[in-house]
């Protein structure tokens, strides 16, 4: 009698929504997302819900399905995870909105990017002036249950991404199923070590969100989510579940450090923590790690333009700006203001590179101006050493330009940082009666009467070129809703010339 068993070789997922379909045929029950301490969600029922959603889009009719948004808000990640698979599985590009985003920033993103229709969460109203078809997810999940299976393009635009936006508008990026796919982002998981659960205190409905909600695809950990601004949930919910790997923004370091959480929650278990947006600031890098004294702070340098190719770096209080190395595959240079490579140890604009097939700007001129060939201009500052490593400088917009010398706002953050009556402190360039900027600190002081040793401490310790000349004392600093500063606003605010230094 012949054997009916089929020895063909499985042909690998070519996108997110084929790997949720294999891990739920593999593991139907293992845990994927847990949000906040709830119930998780399966594998098996996430991919259940994926298709009865995907079946209930399909009554929009097939030609109002090319470009979907994603409208969720709070902490309703399993509900946006399964409106994505659902939309990725009636081939359509999917953008990413959540409802704390000014209403005129949303509307310039679903006309910028062409949108259908919109899924949204159960509890949210849609916006307002949309002219397409909207839909709460919980109608969609009347579908027909059964598998909705497509063959997937590589070369399809799965995602439009946006920017942070922090130095200028957010700009449009464009991903492919291949690019998502390349390598199964194994560099950044890398980073994030081995753990029954990563806790991960990400804002929903972003660019950050898209990759956050695809982990648990890519590794081996259940998806813990916590609210980004909630030092103390967070540590509750490091001890409840024994977390080992954290991946946190820097506004959050922050925010568990001014806390002091670990006086009152053993975070014994912790061993790594990730970002992926900046680097921390060294001096709440250093308290971090005394409160975590098993871990370690990884770091992955990118940028959503020149994903995935990545540097890698553990934090070392001797580099303290440090980003660390490309990781296998991706290829670094620094170039001056022709483009020409430079040297080790000189300052210039960092370039990267990888195998993987490109992201695209939206915009055909700004992809002509930062994808140069197989190169993606970083718009950052940085150099390299002999041996390879990276060091930041800072944003290219961010860095003050004086008379004479090139300014790093993130060096003299750092020193800033380290004393203890600065909370908060933004470094930009404010104009000048000479030619060239001013270092200008804008600081959130512990007391406001702490800035004459503030401004003592710096003299002490700043090469003169550095030294701020000017301070403003703020009770916060503006941040974008991802909790990235925003230094542009601040050079909007305090750009007028100083008249003190006439």
């Amino acid at each position: 009698m012949e054997s009916t068993t089929d020895t063909r070789p499985v042909e690998p997922a070519t996108s997110l929504t084929e790997l949720l379909r294999e891990r739920a045929a593999s593991e139907p029950d293992a845990a994927a997302i847990t949000v906040d301490g709830l119930a998780p969600l399966t594998f098996e029922e996430w991919n259940d819900r994926a298709d009865a959603a995907a079946h209930g889009l399909l009554a929009f009719g097939e030609g109002r399905l090319r470009r979907i948004a994603l409208y969720f808000g709070g902490l309703d990640w399993v509900g946006y995870a399964v409106a994505y698979h659902a939309a990725q599985r009636v081939g359509a590009t999917t953008l990413h909105l959540n409802d704390t985003m000014p209403a005129e920033e949303v509307a310039y993103r679903l006309a910028e990017c062409g949108v259908n229709g919109i899924v949204h969460g159960n509890g949210l109203t849609p916006p307002v002036d949309f002219s397409g078809w909207t839909a709460p997810l919980g109608e969609l999940e009347g579908g027909l249950h059964r598998p909705l299976v497509r063959p997937v393009r590589p070369d399809a635009v799965a995602d439009i991404l946006y920017t942070s936006g922090t130095t200028g508008r957010a700009k449009a990026i464009t991903v492919t199923h291949a690019n998502m796919m390349f390598g199964r982002a194994k560099p950044t998981i890398d980073t994030l070590g081995v753990s029954d659960h990563l806790l991960a205190a990400m804002p929903l409905g972003t660019s950050s969100s898209q990759g956050t909600a695809s982990f648990p695809l890519l590794s081996r950990s259940t998806l813990l989510v916590a609210p980004p601004d909630a030092a103390e949930r967070i540590a509750e919910l490091v001890v409840r579940y024994e977390v080992g790997s954290m991946m946190i923004t820097p506004a959050t370091a922050l925010a568990l450090v001014r806390a002091r959480v670990h006086e009152r929650h053993d975070l014994g278990s912790l061993h790594t923590v990730t970002t992926a947006s900046s680097a921390f600031p060294p001096a709440v890098a250093r308290d971090l790690l005394a409160m975590l004294p098993g871990a370690t702070l990884a770091m992955a340098y990118t940028s959503l333009e020149a994903a995935p190719a990545v540097t890698l770096n553990v934090f070392d209080p001797a580099r303290p700006l440090s980003v660390g190395r490309p990781a296998h595959g991706t290829e670094v240079r620094i170039t001056d203001d022709l483009d020409r490579p430079l040297p080790a140890g000189e300052v210039g604009e960092i370039w990267l590179r990888s195998a993987a097939p490109k992201r695209r700007y939206l915009d055909t001129d700004l992809d002509k101006k930062f994808n140069v060939g197989e190169w993606t201009r970083m718009t950052d500052l940085g150099r390299l050493s002999e041996d390879g490593e990276l060091t930041f400088f800072d944003r290219s917009a961010d860095a003050v330009r004086t008379g004479t010398t090139l300014v790093s706002s993130i060096a003299v953050e750092a020193e800033l940082y380290e004393h203890p009556a600065v909370r908060e402190v933004a470094v930009i360039g404010t104009p000048d009666r000479a030619p060239g900027q001013v270092v200008t600190a804008v600081v959130v002081l512990t007391s406001p009467e702490r800035l004459a040793d503030v401004r003592a401490f710096a003299e002490e310790r700043l090469p003169a070129a550095e030294r701020p000349a000017r301070y403003v004392v703020a009770d916060t600093l503006p941040r974008s809703f991802l909790g990235k500063v925003l230094k542009r606003e601040l050079r909007q605010r305090f750009g007028a010339v100083d008249a003190s230094r006439s």
